[in-house]
């Protein structure tokens, strides 16, 4: 199932298709913890994802928008810890799909800090979430940004809060 894209940016700044301005991105966050969907090495937590989904269908109901912000709560290390923690995520929006509520993901600080050069592990993050879910929208906070010296390469379609 493939969800219509509801939101775009326009410099650097979330408008509902059609619509106004999202002035308060930062109250559409919903924070998921990377170890809420995987417990242990490549063990999702199929039971924490229902929840999560089930929440997600009460915004729709409501007409709420959020964005998954992932919490990166267990060590990132090296290359393959990168990959763990994109493939987790791309796990929970596997589960969430259907969800017409969450307008999109959060690139977490320890991503944005390798930069958004091609080939970054920031990019390769967004390129997996959007592989089946070209709707999303990605979030950076400022600060993040501001603090990896990256503002200049951030990409165009990314709202910053």
């Amino acid at each position: 199932m493939k969800l219509e894209k509801v939101f775009e940016v326009k410099e650097a700044r979330l408008y509902k298709i059609g619509g106004a301005e999202q002035t308060n991105p930062e109250r559409m966050a919903k924070a998921v913890a990377w170890s809420a969907v995987e417990p242990s090495l490549e063990a999702y937590d199929e039971a924490f994802l229902a929840t999560l989904r089930d929440e997600l269908k009460n915004d729709e109901a409501t007409g709420t928008f959020v964005f998954i912000e992932p919490i990166v709560d267990k060590p990132i290390t090296d290359a393959a810890s990168y990959e763990q923690f994109t493939a987790a995520m791309k796990h929970c929006a596997r589960r969430i799909k259907d969800c017409v509520s969450v307008a999109g993901f959060a690139i977490p600080a320890a991503l944005v800090a390798t930069g958004f050069a091609p080939g970054s592990i920031a990019t390769a993050y967004r390129e997996a979430l959007s592989e089946k879910h070209a709707q999303y929208v990605f979030f950076c906070k400022r600060s993040d940004v501001a603090q990896s010296g990256t503002a200049d390469a951030v990409p165009a379609d990314t709202v910053l809060y």
